[in-house]
This record gives C-alpha cells, structure tokens and sequence, in this order.
C-alpha cells in the first residue's frame, strides 16, 4: 500500500509536467517501494509479472524515470554496471562502496562527507542540492567470497 505522501507527491509532479495519471503507474510505484534492495528496471518487470501484475516494460522504465525525477527513488550508475533503484523513501542519506568482482553492494553513513561537501560548497558560494559516492573495490578472496555468483564452492 502506497503511503498517501508519496502518492500526493508523484501525482503532483505527474500533474505538472503534463505526464498521464495512470493506474499502472501506481501498480509500479507500489511494486518499487516494495524492494528492498537496490534494482533494475527488468528486476522489478519480472518482480512485477511473477505477481501477476500486467504492465509493459517501456511503462516500467519510464516511470522509474518519472519517480527519480520527483525525488521518490534514487538513480545509480554503479560503474558499467545496468542502472539500479533505491527508495529514498524513510532512508538516510548514505554512501556506497560496490565490489567490481561480485557486485556486492554495501551501504554505509558518513556524517562528516556531508560537512566537508558544504563547506567546500560554501567555500565557493554555492548550495549544496544533491551528492552521490561511491566507492569500487574487490574482494580479498574472490574465489571465496560467498557473494561471488561465479564461485561455485
């Protein structure tokens, strides 16, 4: 169940940027809200149809679209890796450092990046908006890393 906020919120942005109100749509923002970890657009499609809830896929990727662009969900590009989701929704703001062997992704909060990326900000007369990092590493021990989908152990 769409918190009543957040649909408020998602159909206020549908209404001023001339975008339809559709009921699909908010199949697929309940159906985001719902995961609980970081997704692609085909991962929730298939979430979605394995649920026997009926969109397209198109309908899918343009409303995640649509949800970054109102500040529901957040978008990332983790290194050549398919564009992934999260909820914004209830969450603090956090970093992540992703392994470039298995994908893991690991999710952590600094409070001081935040105070060095505003004061760098004021330092040259600007208001800090939005920030992302992340971080790519590699396992230790690929071969045993329990995380690895190519170890078969």
């Amino acid at each position: 169940m769409i918190p009543e906020e957040i649909k408020n919120t998602f159909i206020t942005y549908l209404k001023q940027n001339a975008h339809r109100i559709t009921n699909e749509r908010f199949l697929i923002l309940d159906a985001a809200l719902d995961m609980k970890f970081h997704f692609d657009a085909d991962e929730l499609y298939l979430q979605m149809k394995n649920n026997y809830i009926n969109v397209s896929r198109a309908t899918v990727y343009k409303t995640l679209e649509l949800m970054n662009e109102c500040n529901i969900l957040t978008k990332h590009n983790f290194k050549g890796d398919r564009t992934r989701y999260e909820t914004k929704i209830g969450r603090n703001h956090h970093y992540h450092i992703m392994c470039i062997t298995c994908k893991k992704i690991i999710e952590f909060e600094y409070p001081e990046i935040e105070k060095i990326n505003k004061k760098v900000c004021k330092a040259n007369n600007l208001t800090m908006v939005d920030h992302t990092m992340q971080v790519f590493a590699k396992c230790e021990n690929p071969g045993k890393c329990k995380h690895n989908a190519n170890n078969y152990n």
